[in-house]
């Protein structure tokens, strides 16, 4: 919930100067005093000869002040979070609000934010057999073509494969096992498996939070049974 709350705060702070990017480094009651001062003396609302401006400041104040007191630990009663949520709603669709939360396709920021998270494989392999949705409810089709060989490489010994066989390439020297997964999810095409046609979708990335991400990657990190053959 305080995600979605602050999404609309979050769309707002990317508008602010940099001067005002160095955002709350602290809780503490003098500097949270310092933070206030110092937002509001560059902020300034001079609705006499700039009244745009002034509008501009106070807008991004409210969103500065919101992120200040969520930061700190403030816990929004029901109607605040109610007006929150009607007024993203009022600029903001569904898709942007999914498209928001996704993690898009660019692999290493992707990677940087996974460093933090932490995958769990059963949830992982609830959303890759389409039993848990993704964003915005509608259920993964990765089981549906995976589970078949003559579509798509076969779900068990994913990580086999990759370590064994797909690192091995030139391509992929100094890929590592979850760039190449991460890449595989979110950017297909840019490896298509030898007699395979490039069938899977490009909008994946759209569709998964950092965390469904995570899990998914967690859940075929599992997938070591011995390659056909071994």
């Amino acid at each position: 919930m305080k995600r979605l709350c602050l999404l609309l705060l979050t769309v707002q702070m990317l508008a602010l100067p940099a001067v005002a990017q160095d955002v709350f480094v602290g809780c503490l009651d003098e500097e949270l005093t310092r933070q206030q001062e110092t937002f509001a003396g560059f902020l300034t609302l001079d609705f006499e000869n700039d009244r745009d401006m002034a509008l501009a400041n106070l807008f991004r104040l409210g969103a500065i002040y919101q992120s200040m007191a969520l930061d700190c630990g403030y816990q929004p009663n029901h109607a605040e979070v109610k007006v929150m949520l009607e007024q993203v709603l009022d600029y903001a669709s569904l898709d942007d609000l999914i498209a928001a939360q996704s993690v898009g396709a660019d692999v290493d920021e992707i990677l940087l934010e996974l460093e933090t998270i932490y995958g769990d494989p059963l949830t992982g392999q609830l959303l890759y057999n389409g039993l848990e949705p993704a964003l915005g409810g509608s259920p993964l089709g990765c089981a549906g073509c995976h589970e078949n060989e003559a579509i798509a490489p076969l779900t068990a010994g994913t990580w086999t494969r990759i370590n064994d066989i797909r690192l091995n390439l030139r391509q992929f020297a100094n890929y590592s096992q979850r760039q190449f997964l991460v890449e595989s999810i979110v950017r297909p095409m840019d490896y298509i498996t030898p007699d395979y046609a490039a069938v899977m979708p490009e909008f994946y990335g759209g569709q998964l939070t950092i965390q469904q991400l995570a899990d998914l990657v967690a859940f075929l990190d599992s997938q070591d049974q011995l390659l056909q053959g071994e």
